[in-house]
């Protein structure tokens, strides 16, 4: 793929436009609204992604990346659009890899950085009757599903063996590193903030995208009893702790 390239002096080279499709980090790292959207599965995140849809080519297309894994792609990223041909003698203008390293952390720690969780017990339900890889509902009953199911990415396209949905917005220590966290089921509330925090930079709908008649997530507490309840508290309890879920919240 042919791409040209202008350099400036102390900063990092810029892309020219092409008649193809720029490079874009992923999804979830959006330039022109300086925010980074982190999508945790089956928490309501279609509707925001599509609307912070970009056009381009992604370097990494995975759409559920955690924190951490776009905080650590952004200098390769910014190092890859720095570097090109260089054909002049002296050698002037080009970027000095510290000047990249100094820009990837500058845009992390000043990017808008947000993301939603879900209640555990709605969110299991959810993720029982997705349409998409293997439609588990139609293999095994909800019980046996409660007792396998161990991680917050269990039957996603691209599994990541995230226990829990917290562990996609914290650090190494545990420590989040996110701006702001909404519960899905309080997404208006969500959105307003969102917009509030950014100066009208972010101003989302709450849609609908993606919806699952066949789910019954809406109804979760239907699909329980004691024992599988129990389950899903144990096994997701510091999600519970953290957001303060309880079973009864709908």
């Amino acid at each position: 793929m042919r791409r040209f390239f202008r350099f400036r002096s102390n900063q990092a080279a810029e892309v020219l436009p092409t008649a193809e499709q720029p490079l874009l980090l992923n999804e979830a790292f959006h330039e022109p609204k300086q925010c980074i959207f982190i999508a945790i599965p089956k928490t309501g995140t279609t509707s925001i992604r599509n609307q912070l849809k970009q056009s381009g080519e992604f370097l990494i297309p995975n759409p559920h990346l955690n924190i951490l894994q776009i905080r650590d792609c952004i200098y390769p990223f910014y190092l890859r659009r720095s570097l090109g041909r260089n054909f002049a003698f002296p050698t002037e203008g080009l970027v000095e890899d510290s000047a990249v390293r100094l820009q990837a952390r500058t845009t992390f720690e000043t990017y808008f950085k947000f993301s939603l969780v879900r209640n555990p017990w709605a969110r299991a339900v959810s993720l029982y009757f997705r349409r998409e890889g293997r439609p588990l509902h139609q293999e095994i009953d909800f019980a046996s599903f409660c007792e396998k199911h161990f991680y917050a990415s269990d039957t996603c396209k691209h599994p990541t063996l995230h226990r829990n949905q917290s562990d996609w917005l914290c650090d190494e220590s545990g420590k989040s590193l996110m701006d702001l966290v909404c519960k899905l089921e309080s997404i208006e509330v969500g959105i307003r903030e969102i917009a509030e925090r950014t100066a009208g930079r972010i101003v989302l709908t709450q849609l609908h995208d993606n919806r699952n008649e066949l789910s019954r997530a809406a109804s979760y507490k239907d699909m329980y009893n004691e024992r599988t309840r129990k389950i899903i508290a144990q096994r997701f309890e510091k999600d519970i702790d953290h957001f303060q879920y309880t079973f009864q919240e709908s």
